[in-house]
């Protein structure tokens, strides 16, 4: 199985490099008969174009295999071409008119068929993206691959009719024509069009025609799509503004793909089918035709969309489970995983994901920005921000500017500096509680606290969360200390004694994790600059051969990687992390040592993690602990039930980054346990003097948005 959730909705780098879009393009309009031959690879084309105004002459691009041709009357002149940034070469023509006109004709026919490459460097290797391909499996097609001609800087509205060999059916954004064809009114920055074999799936929902595309008959899985899609139209409507389009799609492609586009979303075979997706990725998908495909992202100042995407999609899922700070927690963890001061990038400088790196800076970063954004203003105020921002900017391309000025437009507040700081500016703040004091006085207690930011980039402007329990009391209360330099009080007099005191005890910041704060996890390992991996010298020679060829796929993909046998060795480096493979692993013992005081039990026949037990004959383990002699440093340990397992041990690893321990089961890797190690108290967490003995701190989470706004009750949600 491979899951390759690809959170970019797809926006080709190609088409930043050779047309970027301006922020007033002209709308130009495609009337498009295409007749696609999939065996052949290649598609004939008829479009018609109706320019803004009247020109003379006028200069376009095209894929170098589409030979195009005019009417007599007009001169197509080749002006030559170029190979971009993706695998194809750009033929460029001007055509010259004999008298001005808006409407002229083009004729064009070729093979598009570029095949898919690996886009991502990460262990998982799995991010795949093909600029453009007509084969007998399916039909895949953007602005990248340059398959209708592009005439400079403009925006898009289009007619298609389609001409497909039989039981085959057309997607496009927009609105399903009579015959089958699509067309959209609205401004476009581009024009998809994917075809295959589909069965059709169809249900009106009060917001839009919500559909599904499936390559087999699965009225099942159909029916849980459509009615997710009712529900989530309905939700992010109420919550952000009318939906932009006439339909959502849900369309199955023929590799695993995560991709957004405007009124319908390309997913893979194997991940629509993942039981989780249509509740954690899907909505996200659907979101994104409020941000990236309703109001469109100015790239030149950074993918704002992303970050937005997850927060109100992601985000909100999880703040609905009362599990917020959790999904907080996770993305900080993955920046520190992930981002060192040499891989550091500000979010004006993000543009699509790449790699764990860019996602932990595009989504989670941006995503702490606006919660931290909210967190300022006010739950209503936010809302309104957002919505005064779609509103202002739907169809239209925007950046971070245009976000301030709504968000400053509801709250009348300057945020020049809160936007400056977090969107421009690379690293985070560290806090460190440099000491607490209390003392009695005449009507009560007297507190202070001293908090330092230890990083060494100069202090950030931070609205520090402070939560303080008083004797007796479970639920805290809350002060907010305000933090302009390196260090700062806060004083308090309270009427009894505080009895335990937390700082951002729910990751309302974006910061830098203290370790204490952080369990052992897979991201340590997969995102370390250096690493070994030690083989069993001593196992079965398929156990050896399977082991060693996924450390090599692994190696790949990690230059920093060293392949070692464990009898090459008589201790483990200092300088690096280290994951042991193999249950006769010669180095095992000093995992072991490491694993000690952890919820975790190892026996001959069976392994007992937090309580649960599994027997080792039919079961793969992967076990995450800190190296005894360097607690820096992490140890990963992964013995498999199978030869036949380590592979797909090795494709699926990448997904769980968060996670201290994994068990799987059988040769199919089936996961049957994930979870994190308990941490002890954080050092940000203080029990003061006579708070041994009371209640924990009871933290109530933060209501989520969508509180804000009642559902529309239907039959279909």
């Amino acid at each position: 199985m491979r899951l390759s959730i690809i959170r970019p909705g797809y926006i080709s780098l190609l088409l930043l490099l050779i047309c970027p879009i301006g922020l007033a393009a002209p709308v130009i309009h495609h009337d498009l008969e295409v007749s696609l031959h999939p065996t052949e690879g290649s598609l004939e084309v008829q479009d018609t174009i109706i320019l803004p105004k009247e020109v003379s002459s006028i200069e376009f691009s095209l894929h170098q295999n589409l030979s195009p041709s005019a009417q007599p009357s007009i001169a197509l002149i080749p002006l030559g071409h170029s190979r971009s940034a993706a695998p194809i070469s750009v033929s460029y023509y001007r055509a010259e008119f004999p008298s001005p006109t808006k409407r002229f004709s083009l004729e064009y026919k070729g093979v598009i068929r570029h095949s898919l490459e690996q886009m991502s460097q990460d262990y998982g290797g799995d991010m795949a993206q093909t600029p453009g391909i007509i084969s007998p499996e399916g039909v895949f097609l953007s602005v990248a691959s340059h398959w209708f001609p592009i005439f400079g800087d403009e925006q898009f509205t289009f007619a298609i009719d389609s001409k497909l060999p039989a039981g085959w059916q057309t997607v496009s954004q927009g609105q399903e024509l009579e015959g089958g064809g699509w067309q959209e009114k609205a401004p476009q920055d581009d024009i998809y069009l994917v075809a295959a074999p589909y069965k059709v799936y169809r249900q009106h929902t009060p917001v839009a025609e919500a559909m599904v595309f499936l390559r087999q008959d699965d009225p099942a899985t159909a029916e849980r799509y459509l009615d997710a899609t009712g529900h989530y139209l309905d939700l992010y409507s109420r919550l952000l503004g009318d939906y932009p389009y006439a339909k959502f799609a849900l369309v199955e492609n023929f590799w695993e793909t995560g991709y957004g586009m405007p009124s319908f979303t390309l997913l893979g075979p194997t991940v629509i089918r993942l039981p989780f997706i249509i509740h954690t990725s899907y909505p996200h998908e659907i979101l994104h035709n409020w941000w990236g495909n309703g109001v469109y992202v100015d790239y030149g100042s950074g993918n704002w969309s992303e970050g937005l995407t997850s927060y109100l999609a992601d985000h909100l899922l999880k703040e609905q489970q009362e599990k917020g700070a959790d999904y907080r927690r996770s993305s900080l963890q993955r920046y520190a995983d992930f981002i060192a001061e040499q891989t550091d990038f500000s979010l004006t400088d993000f543009r699509s994901r790449h790699g764990q790196a860019s996602q932990a800076i595009g989504y989670g970063k941006t995503m702490m920005f606006f919660h931290m954004l909210r967190q300022q203003l006010g739950d209503n105020t936010f809302l309104e921000g957002l919505r005064r921002f779609y509103r202002d900017n739907l169809f239209q391309i925007a950046g971070f500017d245009d976000l301030k000025a709504a968000f400053e437009a509801v709250s009348g507040k300057d945020l020049g500096n809160e936007f400056l700081q977090w969107t421009r500016r690379t690293g985070a703040p560290s806090l460190q509680i440099d000491a607490v004091d209390v003392h009695r006085t005449k009507t009560g207690h007297h507190l202070t606290l001293s908090l330092h930011q230890t990083q060494a980039a100069p202090p950030f402007n931070l609205n520090v969360p402070v939560f303080i329990q008083l004797q007796g009391e479970e639920k805290p209360l809350q002060h907010i200390l305000v933090m302009n330099s390196r260090k700062a009080n806060l004083e308090l007099d309270l009427p009894t004694r505080p009895v335990s005191l937390k700082v951002d005890p729910q990751f309302d910041l974006f910061r830098r994790l203290d370790p204490s704060e952080i369990p052992s996890s897979l991201g340590q390992l997969f995102g370390a600059d250096k690493i070994l991996v030690l083989l069993p010298a001593d196992a079965p020679p398929a156990m050896k051969s399977a082991y060693q060829a996924l450390a090599e796929g692994w190696a790949t993909r990690a230059p920093g990687m060293l392949i070692k046998w464990d009898d090459q060795l008589n201790r483990l480096p200092a300088d690096r992390m280290v994951w042991l493979f193999g249950a006769s692993n010669r180095m095992q013992e000093i995992f072991l040592g490491g694993a000690k005081g952890k919820a975790y039990q190892q026996g001959e026949d069976q392994i007992t993690i937090g309580g649960q037990s599994f027997s080792r004959r039919d079961h793969s383990f992967v076990v995450t602990s800190e190296n005894p002699a360097q607690p820096t440093q992490t140890l990963g340990w992964v013995t498999a039930a199978s030869p036949a397992a380590v592979p797909l041990l090795g494709r699926k690893l990448p997904h769980y980054m968060k996670y201290s321990y994994l068990v799987f089961e059988g040769d199919q890797a089936r996961n049957r346990l994930k979870g994190q190690w308990q941490l002890a108290e954080s050092a940000l967490s203080i029990t003061l003097p006579g708070g041994g003995n009371q209640p924990a701190m009871r933290l109530v989470p933060k209501a989520p948005l969508s509180k804000l706004v009642t559902p529309r009750t239907t039959g279909n949600n």
